[in-house]
Formats: C-alpha cells, sequence, structure tokens
C-alpha cells in the first residue's frame, strides 16, 4: 500500500454518504484513470477481491469485484 499511487488520495476511491450515481461515476472515473497507473493495480485489485473490500480497488468498485467474484466461481466449479 506504500507503494500505490492512490495513497492520500481516498476521496476518489470511498464514495460519501449520500452519493449520486452521477456524482459517483466522475468519482469512480478519476480513481479508475489513478489505478491505470498504478504498478501495484494487480495486487490491490486481488487483496479487495479476497477480502471483500468496498470502495473501488485496484481498478475495480464494487460490482466489478462481485462478477469477478462469480465468474471464477463458475469456472471453479466448472473445471472441477
Amino acid at each position: 500500500m506504500d507503494l500505490a499511487l492512490c495513497k492520500g488520495q481516498t476521496h476518489y476511491f470511498f464514495a460519501p454518504h449520500g452519493e449520486q450515481a452521477d456524482a459517483r461515476e466522475a468519482r469512480e472515473a478519476v480513481a479508475s484513470l489513478i489505478c491505470a497507473r498504478c504498478e501495484v493495480q494487480a495486487p490491490c485489485r486481488d487483496y479487495a477481491r479476497l477480502h471483500r473490500e468496498q470502495g473501488f480497488w485496484g481498478g475495480e468498485n464494487d460490482e466489478q469485484r462481485v462478477i469477478a467474484r462469480r465468474r471464477a466461481n463458475r469456472a471453479r466449479l466448472l473445471g472441477a
């Protein structure tokens, strides 16, 4: 986490109470740009998936992580 480009910019990665959809979209667009340039994006994303974190982590929002978990679970079940 010390190497993350987002350090000190949590306002882009975690929603304030009562945030509207348009504001969320704009905030996550900025977060996505930061993540895209970050050298620790993959470990950050994997940590958030594993620990079921909330917010924008490793280039993914909450919904994207749920989809990724479901996809991984499906692949695991089909491969078993």
